[in-house]
């Protein structure tokens, strides 16, 4: 009997994973009927006009808008990421939401303006041996190599 590991959400709502290999994982935002904005992480009210907003589906491309690299160790550990440190990025996503979340590569991989897919990034395992995933973004595929 096979074992199907599963990629979920360290905290339930951020975004989803489905169990379809041929659907792209996909985060989980907030649109504004009344002020026709998108928001994530989802809200229960919009910001501008303390409506009610529906959830929605955001798109998992966007763009490079910026990017650092920090040189210290993960939060909860004592010791520094492989290669010395990670990626952080904005990614401007097409609802015109910008998402701040950590980047796939290292030191150098990335460019203001180019394309990134979501991608979750495994961080812990739970006790079914699920991967536990935060939120990431990477170069696609095509762009990568």
């Amino acid at each position: 009997m096979t074992t199907v590991t599963k990629k979920i959400p360290v905290e339930k709502g951020y975004f989803e994973v489905p169990d379809s290999p041929d659907q792209p994982p996909y985060l989980l935002g907030s649109y504004s009927p009344e002020a026709d904005r998108h928001f994530w992480p989802r809200r229960k009210l919009c910001p501008i006009t303390s409506e009610p907003v529906e959830d929605c589906q955001l798109s998992p491309e966007g763009i490079l808008y910026s990017w650092t690299f920090v040189q210290m160790p993960w939060m909860g550990s004592m010791k520094t990421a492989d290669g010395g440190g990670y990626g952080v990025g904005q990614i401007d996503l097409p609802e015109g939401v910008r998402v701040q979340a950590l980047l796939d590569g290292e030191m150098g991989d990335w460019k203001i303006g180019m394309p990134m897919v979501f991608t979750p990034r495994t961080v812990a395992k739970d006790e079914d041996g699920n991967d536990l995933c935060t939120v990431a973004f990477a170069r696609p595929r095509e762009e990568s190599s």
